[in-house]
Formats: structure tokens, C-alpha cells, sequence
């Protein structure tokens, strides 16, 4: 569980539950099971879950946004065939996410960049769910 204060200014005001766990704070993890072999990456909780309320795909947020993918997490993520990267469509975004695929490996990796053909389409997925966007 992440616990967080109300407003951008307090961001740093953060906590996880329960302290000491190697996924601290990888929000998601209730959508996996042991078999799967994808999973979707995305910045924040809601986009998680929109993308797997439309696609069905397991998908997990990061903690910290996307600045930050723990190395602790990486081993984690081994056991996947195929990993997508679905965070914000801004610079940050973009730039995190081709860092993050090379730590997890480029070949099973693809990012997903929801303004690549629509520079005004969404920025992340839970505003494509919002803007009615096929996930597909």
C-alpha cells in the first residue's frame, strides 16, 4: 500500500506498507499470476488499472513514478516474455521508458508511446480510457 498527502507539494510525503517488502510499493501485483508470461509498466496506479480493466494484461505502476525503477525490482520482472512500457507521453516518459528497456532487456521489451501518430491523442493510459481510446 502506498500512502501518499493530498497536492503535488507534498509528493514527497510518501510511505509504503508493509516496510521491508523487495516490491515496495510495485502497485498491481494482485493482477499477475504465476504463469503469466506479459505485463504492462506504466507511472501511475490509474493507469494500471485501466489497462488491465481493457486489456486483461497484468500491469503494475511504479512507485515512484517515472524517474525511478528500482533495482531491486529487475529480478522480478525476469520471468516475463514480453514487457510493455506504457508511461506518460511527455519527455520524461519517453525518456525513462528507453532507459528502463534496456535494463530490462530491448528484445522483450516495447514501449508504448500513445502520442507517437497523434501528438494531441493521450498521455498515458488512463486517459485513453477516458477519451474512449481501443486499447488494441
Amino acid at each position: 500500500m502506498k500512502v501518499r498527502a493530498i497536492g503535488k507539494d507534498n509528493k514527497h510525503r510518501q510511505k509504503f506498507m508493509p516496510a521491508g517488502s523487495d516490491l515496495k510499493g510495485l502497485f498491481g501485483l494482485t493482477s499477475l499470476n504465476k504463469n503469466d508470461k506479459a505485463v504492462v509498466i506504466t507511472e501511475g496506479e490509474f493507469d494500471a488499472m485501466a489497462v488491465y480493466q481493457e486489456t486483461g494484461i497484468p500491469a503494475v505502476s511504479l512507485p515512484n513514478g517515472a524517474n525511478h525503477l528500482p533495482i531491486q525490482f529487475l529480478p522480478f520482472f525476469d520471468k516475463f516474455e514480453r514487457i510493455y512500457l506504457w508511461l506518460d507521453a511527455d519527455e520524461v516518459g519517453r525518456n525513462a521508458a528507453e532507459k528502463f528497456a534496456l535494463k530490462l532487456g530491448s528484445k522483450r521489451t516495447l514501449i508504448i508511446d500513445s502520442r507517437l501518430k497523434d501528438p494531441d491523442g493521450p498521455k498515458d493510459a488512463n486517459d485513453a480510457l477516458r477519451m474512449g481510446k481501443d486499447f488494441k
